[in-house]
């Protein structure tokens, strides 16, 4: 922010020339490029500069009269200030004010004077500097890559179900007799079969043979009779 009082538009030398008028120099508003805690980089602009060169041309600080004179506190570190003219044929003349100090106080006061060939001219400029923005993409903390979770492990295929094992048949209990001529039947056995089975009879045995083996059966039941 710039706030700008013009003490004086021009002192310039009174007298006619033989080529006419004196030629008036004139500086307009003061172009803040810098922030508080930073050097000071300013540009005021150069009016009605016609064919002088920038060697013609002196910008400086006031002298301390002339800051007493205005009333203005001639501060140490505007002794740092450096106003260098930059003369441009086809674009805007500048006198650019730099410092190799940062500045500390955020307001700044001073008289810049202005000499050339013809005349003098002194402007008081104020400058009032703001802190340089925050930046909360600069001032954020790197963040460190998150590892992406390893994939879980896939469920190994479950094998094919074995068919069950068929029972183990259980041998069918002898139908023949045993040693000695003993025989076990089964609930489900003939009269007929028993006695093909314990005395080998053939298909085409008598019946005399059964009636024989069911008296047998009869006298092993304990009612002895066989009604053949």
């Amino acid at each position: 922010m710039v706030r700008v009082r013009k003490l004086v538009l021009a002192i310039a030398a009174a007298t006619a020339l033989s080529s006419g008028m004196a030629h008036a120099l004139g500086v307009g508003e003061l172009t803040l490029q810098s922030s508080l805690n930073q050097p000071l980089v300013a540009e005021i602009e150069l009016l009605d500069v016609r064919d002088l060169s920038a060697a013609e041309m002196r910008p400086s600080l006031a002298s301390p009269e002339e800051f007493n004179k205005a009333g203005v506190d001639r501060q140490y570190f505007l002794t740092d200030l450096k106003f260098t003219p930059i003369v441009k044929p086809n674009g805007k003349s500048v006198i650019r004010v730099t410092s190799t100090k940062p500045v500390r106080e955020p307001y700044l006061n001073f008289l810049v004077e202005v000499l050339w060939p013809n005349g003098r001219l002194l402007r008081e400029y104020t400058l009032l500097l703001d802190p340089p923005l925050y930046s909360p993409q600069a001032a954020a903390a790197p963040q460190l890559p998150v590892a992406a979770p390893a994939p879980a492990p896939r469920p190994a295929p479950s094998a094919a179900p074995r068919a069950a094992a068929p029972p183990a048949s259980t041998p069918a209990a002898p139908r023949a007799g045993g040693a000695g001529g003993d025989y076990r039947t089964n609930a489900n056995d003939t009269l007929w079969e028993v006695a093909q089975r314990a005395g080998g009879t053939p298909q085409g045995a008598g019946a005399g043979h059964v009636a024989a083996v069911g008296r047998g059966f009869g006298t092993v039941l304990g009612h002895g009779e066989f009604d053949g």
